[in-house]
């Protein structure tokens, strides 16, 4: 993001300030798709604003994703081989400027969208962008959760924020501009000892912070940061929250969903409890509409679609590959049409409404059968998040996930060692056929976890209509 002159001491966020009267340094990516007023020139009366409704364009027309940007991390030479930097998250700023993504033991990284995909629609064959972080958060410990601020507007410093939570730590506001620490909001237990938060998300009015713990729900007020909260107890760890105006569903690592309706002071109440997952519940998302909740879990290949008027049992069952415990991503647009989600074999599986009616109920007990739209094999390694732009038609995706030593070739390894020590040379080469005839073995049933041959990239991908095709 470009650099804006700004305060040293930046005062604790309002819900008045996305509505302050400041003036605005440089372009808006908003500004793009508001119509300007036309003069009405067969009356007499004063030009008044009239705004159209921006109609979210059509994806995955062509069928064909075109890569735009890319960015990638790898392992230092010194560094131990349990430090590996993966991607684990990825989400685009709400108004469409920049996108944030988490990686492991390294941080929060902060990538811009090229200005040229601002308004226009790129040519088959655009070159390639390398993406450079231009705030990067070096944060130690492990990151559970991340959120931005609803109101974020790159024309207004003060709304260009973000919210943490990590080991060991509290919840932490972070400035999107120079990557500063705000303030930071602290969770107490019952003997009066920080805890950390599972999980965290501001409501639609960017007024409160509900965050999950492993017992309790507390909301903090966004202008108060401290200790000053209000909680709610809860039967089990909140493992992720989805929000739509007044409704709360809370996931938790024991297979449950539980939905809340929340009032205006903030006061939680129950409305039920959905099962169905065989794994903890590790992302949620409602539809537009809010009638309809998605929800996935840990090592479960299924993702649950929740009519919430009628919560007792899935509304429809929707496949993809997850043989990992960590969280992975999946997203609905904006128009509530499409369906995206990666998957642990690097597939991005996407579900169109028109074409496959995902929506609707079908039979529950048949979750063998694949009624995906599109499938693209994107990534060599586990595709675990995803986000779709929330006004132009490019997806981010990014790849990468814990990579364990395989025990079989370890083995082997230590076979062969002992063997030079000895300078037996016949068995030698006869442990040797063996060791190809396993490797061979090993490598028609490999696991993608013990791959040696990781890929850990955040790229950028066009999903619209393209001016030609070469």
């Amino acid at each position: 993001m470009e650099e804006l002159e700004m305060e040293s001491d930046i005062p604790p966020l309002t819900t008045e300030s996305a509505n302050l009267e400041l003036p605005i340094d440089g372009e808006s990516l908003v500004e793009n798709f508001i119509e300007k007023p036309v003069e009405n020139f067969e009356s007499t009366m004063e030009i008044t604003e009239a705004p159209t409704v921006y109609e979210f364009p059509t994806l995955f027309a062509g069928k064909t994703l075109l890569e735009l940007c890319s960015s990638s991390w790898s392992r230092s030479h010194k560094a131990k081989d349990d430090i590996q930097p993966y991607l684990r998250g990825c989400k685009w700023s709400p108004d469409g400027t920049c996108c944030l993504s988490v990686v492991n033991n390294d941080g929060m990284h902060l990538s811009e969208l090229p200005r040229d995909l601002y308004d226009s629609t790129p040519p088959a064959n655009r070159t390639i962008d390398i993406l450079d972080s231009v705030v990067h958060v070096k944060e130690a410990g492990l990151i559970y959760d991340f959120c931005w601020y609803p109101g974020m507007n790159s024309g207004f410093p003060e709304t260009c924020c973000w919210i943490t939570t990590k080991q060991n730590a509290p919840i932490q506001m972070w400035d999107a501009f120079d990557g500063s620490l705000r303030c930071s909001y602290r969770g107490f237990n019952a003997v009066d000892e920080m805890e950390p938060a599972l999980s965290v998300k501001f409501n639609e009015e960017g007024t409160r912070i509900i965050a999950g713990y492993k017992k309790v729900i507390r909301t903090f007020e966004v202008d108060r940061p401290g200790r000053d909260y209000a909680e709610h107890k809860i039967a089990s760890p909140a493992s992720c929250i989805a929000t739509h105006s007044n409704l709360m569903a809370v996931g938790s690592w024991n297979t449950t969903i539980n939905l809340y309706n929340v009032n205006e002071i903030g006061n939680y109440k129950s409305i039920g409890k959905m099962h169905g997952h065989g794994g903890g519940v590790t992302h949620m998302k409602f539809t537009p509409d809010g009638i309809r909740l998605v929800s996935g879990a840990r090592k479960d290949h299924r993702l649950l679609v929740w009519d919430i008027r009628y919560y007792r049992r899935p509304l429809n069952i929707l496949s993809r590959a997850v043989d990992t415990n960590q969280r992975v991503y999946f997203d609905v647009s904006p128009c509530g049409k499409y369906l995206v989600s990666g998957g642990s074999d690097g597939i991005l599986k996407v579900w169109d409404n028109k074409q496959v009616n995902w929506k609707s109920s079908l039979d529950v007990t048949d979750d063998g059968v694949d009624n995906v739209t599109y499938k693209f094999p994107l990534h060599k390694d586990c595709c675990n998040s995803v986000s779709i732009h929330p006004l132009r038609p490019i997806l981010a995706t990014g790849s990468g996930q814990f990579h364990f030593q395989d025990p079989i070739k370890l083995i082997e390894e230590d076979e062969h060692h002992t063997i030079k020590m000895e300078g037996n040379k016949v068995e030698e080469n006869k442990i040797e056929e063996n060791c190809v005839d396993k490797s061979e073995v090993c490598d028609e049933k490999s696991d993608m976890k013990y791959s040696s041959d990781s890929e850990n990239s955040l790229v950028f991908w066009w999903i619209g209509d393209l001016l030609e095709l070469t």
